[in-house]
C-alpha cells in the first residue's frame, strides 16, 4: 500500500508512521511534514534509514507545494497535519485557520484535481473530541452529535471536518473523519498537560493547573490510539458503513487527579501542583460513545492509564535533555503565574 502521510513527524504521526512501516512490510510512506516546532525527525529516528519510508518538507496550506507529492496514486492518505493546542489558539487563532482549515481544503482540492482512471484514495481525516464542545455529565457524544466547539482550535478542527465532509458529499470521494479523546504518550510535545507536567515535575517546577482541577478528561493512549486507527483505515468494508468513528476511553479522570497521580509517579511532591487562573473559555468535560468503533472493528483501547501514564514518565524520564529542550512556552494569560 502506498500511503500519504500529513504531519508524519509529529506526536500522533510519527507514532503511526512507525507503526505501520513495522508491521505492514508491503507499505510504503510518504511522509509530508513542515516541520514546525511540535514536529521533529527525531520523532523518526528508526524510520531514518528505511527506504520505504520517505520524508517531504511541505506546507499543506500552501497548494502548489503539495504538486511534486503526485508523481504516483495514492492508496490511503492519513490526514495529522494540523496546529493543535487550544492556549496557542487563543493567542494566534489565523495559525490555527491556515493549517487546519485551509490546509484540509487544500489536500482535498490536490486529490481532486490528481483524480485518474484507477480508484480514488482512502483519505482518513484525524479530528478530535473537542469539535463537539463540553460534553454534560452523565452523557458520551455518539457521531451524530451537533457540533459546538468553543475554542479557535476546536472550531477550526470543526470547520476542517466539514469541509472534509463536503467534499466526499459533493465530490464522491472516500472519506472519513476520526475523531478521538486526548491522547497521551511517549514524545508528545510538552505543552500537552501529562508531558508538561511530567517534564516541569521531574525538573522540580510547580505544575500550573487550570482553575479548580475538576475538569475531567478521557485518556488515550497512542498505542492503542494508532491500533484504532490503523484499524479503520484499511478495513474498508466496515469503514464504509458510515463516515464519522470515534476512538474512545473510559479511562476519565479529573485534571487534579491526574496531576496526582504524575507526582507520585515522578516521585515528587503534591504540594508542586500549583492552581492557577483558568484559561478563558475552558470546557468542564469531554466524552466520546466508542462503542461502535468497539462493535464494528473489535476494538478496545487496552492499556490502563495507570501504565500509560509509567510509561509516559519513564520515557521522559530516560529522554530530560528532549524535554527540557521544548520547554519555555506559556499561554498569554497563564505567564504571571509561571514559576
Amino acid at each position: 500500500m502506498r500511503i500519504l502521510v500529513t504531519g508524519g513527524c509529529g506526536f500522533l504521526g510519527s507514532h503511526f508512521v512507525r507503526a505501520r512501516l513495522r508491521q505492514h512490510s508491503q507499505d510504503t510512506i510518504v511522509n509530508a511534514d513542515y516541520l514546525t516546532y511540535a514536529g521533529s525527525l527525531d520523532n523518526l529516528e528508526e524510520a531514518a534509514d528505511n527506504p520505504r519510508h520517505h520524508h517531504v518538507l511541505v506546507d499543506v496550506s500552501n497548494t502548489a507545494a503539495l504538486e511534486p507529492l503526485w508523481d504516483d496514486r495514492f492508496d490511503l492518505i492519513v490526514h495529522f497535519a494540523a496546529e493543535t493546542h487550544v492556549d496557542r489558539s487563543l493567542e494566534n487563532a489565523g495559525a490555527f485557520v491556515r493549517t487546519n482549515v485551509v490546509g484540509t481544503q487544500s489536500l482535498l482540492a490536490a486529490v481532486q484535481r490528481h483524480r485518474s482512471d484507477g480508484p480514488d484514495p482512502v483519505i482518513v481525516i484525524v479530528s478530535t473530541d473537542e469539535v463537539y464542545g463540553p460534553t454534560p455529565e452523565g452523557q458520551t457524544f455518539l457521531p451524530d452529535q451537533p457540533l459546538a466547539p468553543t475554542s479557535p482550535y476546536a472550531a477550526s478542527k470543526a470547520a476542517a471536518d466539514m469541509i472534509a465532509l463536503a467534499y466526499a458529499a459533493s465530490l464522491d470521494l472516500d472519506i472519513t473523519v476520526v475523531r478521538s479523546v486526548n491522547v497521551y504518550g511517549a514524545r508528545q510535545y510538552p505543552e500537552k498537560l501529562i508531558p508538561l507536567f511530567v517534564a516541569r515535575g521531574l525538573a522540580g517546577e510547580n505544575l500550573p493547573l487550570y482553575g479548580d482541577g475538576r475538569q475531567r478528561r478521557s485518556w488515550l493512549y497512542v498505542d492503542d490510539f494508532v491500533d484504532g486507527l490503523s484499524t479503520i483505515c484499511t478495513d474498508d468494508g466496515k469503514r464504509r458503513t458510515q463516515s464519522i468513528w470515534h476512538l474512545g476511553s473510559a479511562e476519565e479522570t479529573e485534571n487534579i487527579s491526574l496531576a496526582e497521580q504524575i507526582c507520585d509517579l515522578c516521585e515528587i511532591d503534591r504540594g508542586l501542583i500549583q492552581f492557577v487562573s483558568d484559561r478563558p473559555g475552558h470546557d468542564r468535560r469531554y466524552a466520546l460513545d466508542y462503542s461502535e468503533t468497539a462493535a464494528t472493528f473489535d476494538w478496545q483501547p487496552r492499556t490502563q492509564l495507570s501504565d500509560g501514564l509509567s510509561r509516559t514518565v519513564a520515557w521522559i524520564r530516560g529522554n530530560r535533555e528532549w524535554a527540557r529542550g521544548r520547554l519555555g512556552w506559556m499561554p498569554i494569560f497563564l505567564r504571571g503565574d509561571r514559576t
